[in-house]
């Protein structure tokens, strides 16, 4: 397949997708899934596209200045049709085992501070894995009907068709992306050396 070309998604939020698409956060978090290989999840592929979807959508789960973001995707059904605008590149993972770790995180994401907490709570004895991407916006993006391969609880998404991502906007500059990057790793080991 052509470098321009990619296959893979990875199922997202549809208000995240988009806080990562317009620079609002450089961060993804995750720990498995009902279908994912023994519930766990893993990072099968470095980059991807983002597959928007209203997995557990719901106001409580933002900040609430940041609630308005539930319109932009209020009237759009995923069941039939996906919109892909977002191409992610892995940065960096971090395994987060101690809950003021995500508390330390709270700065750098649109959800509310219960959301990522719940999200590590579950299945206590795995470390929640933080995702730290350099987000891209299609200039083209691209709408494909939804094939029933798409569909159930898991992460990672086969297309049937490349997608073309040749031509691509970063959502943040370099220079704004590095400074992000450094104030999460700072956050993360000034937590760590004041518990």
């Amino acid at each position: 397949m052509p470098s321009d070309q990619i296959h893979t998604a990875l199922k997202e939020w549809a208000v995240t997708s988009a806080a990562l698409g317009r620079g609002d956060q450089i961060i993804m978090m995750r720990k498995g899934g009902i279908r994912e290989d023994g519930r766990h999840f893993k990072i099968e592929h470095n980059s991807f596209l983002l597959y928007p979807g209203l997995y557990h959508e719901g106001e409580l789960l933002l900040k609430p200045e940041r609630r308005g973001l539930l319109r932009e995707t209020a009237d759009t059904d995923f069941s039939r049709e996906i919109t892909f605008s977002v191409f992610c590149k892995i940065v960096e993972t971090i395994d987060i085992s101690e809950s003021h770790q995500v508390e330390a995180l709270d700065a750098f994401h649109i959800w509310s501070a219960e959301f990522p907490i719940k999200r590590f709570n579950w299945k206590p004895l795995h470390p929640l894995k933080l995702m730290i991407v350099r987000a891209y916006r299609l200039d083209q993006p691209t709408t494909v009907l939804v094939d029933s391969s798409y569909a159930g609880c898991k992460s990672w998404v086969d297309l049937t068709d490349a997608i073309d991502i040749s031509n691509l906007t970063p959502a943040l500059s370099d220079s704004e992306f590095a400074t992000r990057l450094t104030d999460i790793r700072d956050a993360l080991a000034i937590e760590s050396v004041n518990v």
